[in-house]
C-alpha cells in the first residue's frame, strides 16, 4: 500500500526535532513492504495546493496523522483537508493525545476513521495487512473505529518485548538539514519506558513502566551515524536515560572506544545520577542533562509522586557541576497543592540551585492522573481547549492562588530573557562591546529567524538563479540579494548565513537547463 504519515505544525519556539514515532513507524511499516512518505509541517508550509500535489503524485491508500495535546487540533483539522480532498483513504490518528481521548475524538471528528493507541509499529502494521485484505478490524489490539455506528475500543495492545525488533528510524524520508539550517537538534533513543508515576505525566501509561533497552552496540552504531550528519546536538530523548547506570556506563564506553566526538544531551533524574556516571557522561561528549525538579516545596513533591528529595535535587546538580556537565532544571508550577508562598518556595528554590532553569505550567492532558483525579488532588479543569494545553498557560487552577497570578510569574520570567535578548542586541547595534556568549547567541537568533523565513515563504524553490557561466560566489551573492529583497533581513547577515549553510552541507548549488540555482540538500 501507499501509506502518508503525516507530522502537523508545531510551534517552532518549542525547539521542535525530526518526528521521531513517524519515522520509527515509517521504518517499521516499510519492512513489511508498504511503501511510505512522511509529509512534516514543521520544516514544510502547509496548503491546500500541496495536500493536491501529494494526493495526485503519491495516490494514498491510507493517511495517517500523530500529534500531542497542544496541536492535536490543527492535526484533526489537516486530516479532515485530506479526508475531504480523497474521501476513499483510510484516515488514522495516532499518539499521546488520542491514546487516552480516543472515545472524543471519534465522537467528535468523523473524518477520522480509525485510532492507533499507544505504541503504534505492530498495530499499525496489522492494520494495514487487514485493510488490504478487506478483512474486519475487530481481532486488532491497540485500535479504536466505528462498527455499525457504534464506537469500538479493542482491547489494549501489550508493549512490544524486545525493541531491537525494530528498525532504525527512517530519517531518510524526513528533510533533516531544514533542522540542521534551524539550528534545531537532531534526536535519539536508547529505551522505552518509565517506571515512575508521576500524576502530571503519561509516559509510563503510554510507553510502559518497564523500561526496554535497545542494546548497546545499536546505540552506539545509531549515534556514531548521527553524528556525522552535521547537527550541532544530539538529544538523547528517552524518558530516563540514566534508569541503569551500568548500561548507561557501557554506552559512554564505547562511545569513547569508537573515539566518535560529538555533543550530546540527555534525560535525566536526580535519585539516578552519580559521581562515577556523571565523569563516564562527560568523557563521551554528555555537555548538559535535564531534571524535571518539578517544585520547590517537598510536600507538592510528594503529592505528585516525584520520590525525590529536595536535597537530592542539591547533590545532583552539585554532581554535574564538579563532572563539568552543565544541569538544567525544569519547574511545574500550578501542581495541586500549589499556594503563593510554595511559588515563593520554588522561585528561591529554582534560583539557587542552578543559573538554567525554566518555569511551566501545569497541563492536566488526558491520560494523566492529575486530569482523572482533579476532585481529589483540588483541581479545577478551566477550559478544554486543547490549543491552550502548551503548558505556557493556566488550563487549571487550584483554587489556592489565583491561576492569573501563576501566568503574570511565567509571563514574566519569559519577558525576562526576551528583554536580554532584545538588550544584548541593541548593544551590538549601537557598537558595545559583547560577551561571546551573547555574540553567539545573536548569531544564532538571528540565522534562526533568516533561515524560518526561507522555508516558509519557499524563497529557496522560488529563486530564479543564475545562467550556467556564473560562478559560487555570484550565485551566493545574488540568492543572499533575493532573500534580503523578499524579508526584509539585512543582507550582510544573509550572506554569513548562507555561506555558513552551504559549508555545513544544508543547502547546495545545483545546475539544470543552463541555470545554476540553490537548492536544499
Amino acid at each position: 500500500m501507499n501509506v502518508l504519515l503525516i507530522n502537523p505544525p508545531y510551534p517552532f519556539e518549542e525547539s521542535p526535532t525530526p518526528p521521531f514515532g513517524l519515522m520509527s513507524l515509517a521504518a517499521y511499516i516499510r519492512e513489511k513492504g508498504h511503501r511510505v512518505l512522511i509529509e512534516d509541517y514543521i520544516v514544510f508550509p502547509y496548503s491546500h495546493n500541496r495536500i493536491r500535489k501529494i494526493l495526485n503524485e503519491f495516490k494514498p491508500a491510507v493517511i495517517g496523522i500523530t500529534g500531542v495535546t497542544m496541536n492535536i487540533k490543527r492535526a484533526a483539522s489537516i486530516l479532515k483537508d485530506y479526508k475531504d480532498a480523497c474521501p476513499d483513504a483510510i484516515t488514522v490518528m495516532g499518539g499521546p493525545h488520542v491514546t487516552f481521548d480516543a472515545q472524543n475524538m471519534l465522537e467528535h471528528n468523523p473524518h477520522v476513521d480509525i485510532i492507533v493507541r499507544g505504541e503504534g509499529e505492530i498495530t499499525f502494521a496489522e492494520l494495514l495487512d487487514s485493510t488490504g485484505r478487506g478483512s474486519d478490524h475487530s481481532s486488532i489490539r491497540g485500535i479504536s473505529f466505528r462498527k455499525n455506528g457504534e464506537i469500538i475500543h479493542n482491547e489494549v495492545r501489550p508493549f512490544i518485548d524486545d525493541i531491537n525488533i525494530l528498525p532504525y528510524p527512517a530519517r531518510d524520508l524526513i528533510a533533516l538539514n531544514r533542522y540542521k539550517a534551524l539550528g534545531f537538534p537532531i534526536n535519539m533513543v536508547t529505551s522505552r519506558g518509565c517506571p515512575h508515576k508521576c500524576i502530571f505525566c503519561v509516559g509510563s501509561k503510554m510507553v510502559g513502566r518497564k523500561v526496554r533497552y535497545f542494546n548497546v552496540e545499536r546505540v552506539v552504531d545509531e549515534f556514531q551515524m548521527l553524528s556525522k550528519l552535521g547537527f550541532n546536538q544530539i538529544n538523547i530523548v528517552d524518558d530516563l536515560f540514566t534508569s541503569n547506570k551500568s548500561r548507561c556506563i557501557a554506552i559512554c564506553e564505547e562511545i569513547k572506544r569508537r573515539n566518535i566526538h560529538h555533543p550530546w544531551t540527555a534525560f535525566a533524574r536526580v535519585d539516578t545520577v552519580s559521581r562515577e556516571l556523571l565523569l563516564a557522561m562527560k568523557e563521551a561528549g554528555c555537555t548538559m542533562l535535564c531534571f524535571g525538579v518539578e517544585s520547590g516545596n517537598q510536600e507538592i513533591l510528594n503529592t505528585v509522586r516525584k520520590k525525590t528529595t529536595l536535597e537530592k535535587c542539591r547533590e545532583a546538580i552539585a554532581l554535574c557541576n564538579e563532572a563539568g556537565i552543565a544541569p538544567m532544571a525544569s519547574y511545574i508550577l500550578g501542581l495541586p497543592g500549589e499556594s503563593a508562598e510554595t511559588i515563593k518556595q520554588t522561585m528561591e528554590f529554582a534560583k539557587s540551585l542552578t543559573p538554567n532553569y525554566g518555569y511551566h505550567i501545569l497541563a492536566p492532558f488526558p491520560g494523566t492522573e492529575v486530569r482523572e483525579q482533579k476532585e481529589a488532588y483540588g483541581i479545577t479543569i478551566l477550559t478544554d481547549d486543547w490549543d491552550q494545553y502548551d503548558a505556557n498557560r493556566s488550563v487549571s487552577d487550584t483554587g489556592l492562588v489565583p491561576h492569573t497570578v501563576i501566568d503574570e510569574i511565567v509571563d514574566s520570567f519569559n519577558g525576562g530573557i526576551k528583554r536580554y535578548i532584545e538588550g544584548a542586541i541593541k548593544r551590538k547595534q549601537e557598537g558595545q562591546s559583547i560577551s561571546e556568549n551573547d555574540e553567539n547567541m545573536i548569531n544564532k537568533i538571528s540565522a534562526f529567524f533568516v533561515v524560518k523565513d526561507m522555508i516558509m515563504m519557499e524563497l529557496v524553490e522560488s529563486y530564479h538563479g543564475k545562467n550556467g557561466g556564473a560562478v559560487e560566489a555570484e550565485i551566493l551573492c545574488d540568492f543572499s540579494h533575493f532573500i534580503a529583497e523578499k524579508t526584509g533581513h539585512p543582507e550582510n547577515l544573509i550572506n554569513g548565513i548562507i555561506h555558513d549553510l552551504v559549508v555545513r552541507n544544508a543547502l547546495a548549488l545545483v545546475e539544470a537547463s543552463g541555470t545554476k540555482k540553490i537548492c536544499w540538500q
